[in-house]
């Protein structure tokens, strides 16, 4: 008979195999959800994708949590306001990777936020949340709610979602990297999508183009112009342009409402959101611009993909605008001797050598291949 710790390293393992196994997101949070609730009894669950460079939802799995109604709420209203375990950049407030409602709320629950007003109108009572890093990066969460009336998350069950963290992590990161789709728009690759919602959120225009791009993000539901079955990354943003435009910290007066999100095909798109102009008789509206990610956007996900350190990070934004290794020492004020053992570092961690194969493999694979020069189309990849 297997023993408690025998049962959870099983599981570990299966989910650490998971996360090394080159699933996409959506695959693979729907796998990890469903061996982790198996291990750890909860009514209802989410697991989700975070874009490591606005630090805001891209993509979740969930039950029992009020469906699209309550996934609207969560993100529009509560995933940015101040709470008790406070969800925006939870990563760098929380002292330990997981936390408990009841240890963040000293036992009272109503004090959060969203226990009062999302999860315990449902009738769920004590919740766990973990946030799945990979090096200094966030790239997901996860989260297991139960009953109200049920028991608290006991100190097996907070190590069993410790242990599997950060392995959601890499792989989630990981899923970052292996696509391999380069997806052309018809009509014209890049041609920017707009949806216009008003008031209620309701899809009141769109482009065609718009909605192509919505559908790469995920099924949209019959009803989705009625603001029913919309993606989680549109209303994501959406609630950070709220958060941008009643500003209540500093963060948020400095905060940009928009974000990075993969599609199921591999690709990245970018959503913005703004408010139109209003208009006599017309209050202002919720303008959401979506288009595939730029160069530096994919740039900058695949240095954080390939976990480069800061410093690496601004010497390859050297390299990329073509500095000499005397210039980039000159620039960051180091010798050039540092330079190159940052490099050395740089072309380990993404797996090749020299300076063109780096361009590449951060510039051009999989964004634009038709750009690609000729020189560059034959480096191997590796």
């Amino acid at each position: 008979m297997a023993t408690g710790a025998g049962v959870e390293d099983r599981v570990v393992n299966e989910i650490e195999r998971l996360c090394n196994a080159g699933l996409d997101q959506s695959t693979l949070l729907g796998q990890v959800a469903e061996r982790l609730r198996r291990a750890i009894p909860s009514e209802a669950f989410c697991l989700s994708a975070t874009d490591p460079s606005s630090e805001l939802v891209t993509f979740g799995v969930a039950d029992g949590l009020g469906g699209m109604r309550g996934m609207r709420l969560f993100f529009e209203h509560i995933y940015l306001e101040p709470d008790v375990n406070g969800y925006d950049g939870m990563s760098k407030k929380w002292n330990t990777p997981v936390m408990l409602l009841s240890e963040a709320t000293g036992g009272r629950l109503e004090r959060s936020l969203r226990y009062r007003e999302h999860t315990g109108p449902l009738g769920l009572g004590h919740e766990i949340r973990g946030t799945c890093m990979a090096g200094k990066e966030r790239w997901g969460g996860v989260e297991l709610t139960r009953g109200r009336g049920d028991p608290d998350f006991d100190a097996r069950e907070v190590r069993l979602v410790r242990r599997i963290l950060p392995h959601v992590g890499a792989g989630l990161r990981a899923s970052a990297l292996l696509s391999e789709a380069a997806l052309r728009e018809p009509g014209g690759d890049g041609v920017p999508g707009v949806l216009v919602l008003d008031h209620k959120g309701r899809v009141v225009e769109h482009t065609s183009a718009a909605r192509r791009y919505l559908e790469e993000l995920g099924d949209l539901a019959p009803g989705w112009q009625e603001g029913e079955g919309l993606p989680e990354a549109l209303w994501m943003v959406v609630g950070a342009l709220r958060r941008a435009l009643e500003p209540q910290t500093e963060r948020d007066r400095g905060r940009v409402p928009c974000l990075s999100a993969q599609t199921r095909s591999g690709r990245w798109l970018t959503l913005q959101a703004t408010l139109t102009e209003a208009a006599p008789g017309r209050p202002s509206q919720k303008m959401i611009i979506v288009e595939p990610a730029g160069p530096k956007q994919i740039a900058w996900l695949r240095m954080a993909a390939y976990g480069l350190s800061p410093r690496e990070r601004e010497i390859v934004h050297l390299v990329l605008r073509g500095a000499s290794r005397k210039q980039i020492a000159a620039a960051l004020y180091i010798s050039e001797y540092t330079v190159q053992d940052h490099l050395s570092n740089v072309f380990d961690k993404v797996g090749v050598r020299g300076r063109e194969a780096l361009i590449k493999r951060l510039f051009f694979d999989n964004l634009y291949p038709s750009m690609m020069p000729p020189e560059l189309r034959q480096v191997p990849i590796i």
